[in-house]
């Protein structure tokens, strides 16, 4: 993962290798995170709870509001890891746990893809949000690679950086 200094500060004191660590967060929490539903709509993956109707004439409409399928995708992909849970978790824990649930979601994507995954961490008020697009042949990362320009802790994770086994990660992503 690559991270602004600001990302850089804020994890510092993470130690993301420590996997016995606890965490106090109910399986029913875990399971809601985890098992986002996933939409795959016209070569776009998208998170969705029902099922998008909607013709391609429409969608390549809607699309063009975003200025490209990779802005449409980082609009529908957006989680917020507090709003799983319902105690309060701090920037550390939402951190860690981010890091799970995209490796989670990473395994299921890449079902339905042939193209890398770009996950972008991002911190607003503590709150960590994370959003994701397919990072296609013709494309660039939608959002801006020079991640210093950012105003809030950001870091990039390409799903390339993340092994199928969950444990094996800590190392790539700290």
């Amino acid at each position: 993962m690559i991270k602004n200094e600001k990302m850089k500060k804020l994890i510092e004191n993470a130690d993301i290798t420590d996997v016995d660590e606890k965490i106090s967060v109910s399986i029913k929490e875990m399971q809601e995170a985890f098992n986002v539903s996933i939409e795959k709509l016209y070569d776009c993956l998208i998170l969705s709870n029902e099922k998008t109707n909607i013709t391609e004439e429409q969608f390549l409409r809607v699309v063009s509001s975003y200025g490209s399928l990779a802005g449409y995708e980082f609009a529908n992909t957006e989680c917020r890891m507090i709003d799983f849970f319902d105690s309060p978790l701090d920037v550390i824990e939402q951190y860690k746990i981010g890091l799970l649930y995209v490796q989670c979601l990473n395994n299921r994507l890449l079902t339905l893809t042939n193209y890398k995954i770009a996950y972008l961490f991002s911190y607003n008020d503590d709150i960590l949000t994370i959003r994701f697009h397919q990072k296609r042949e013709d494309g660039e990362v939608f959002f801006d690679t020079d991640i210093n320009k950012f105003t809030e802790p950001v870091g990039i994770l390409m799903s390339d950086e993340l092994s199928l086994n969950i444990i094996e990660n800590s190392n790539n992503t700290k």
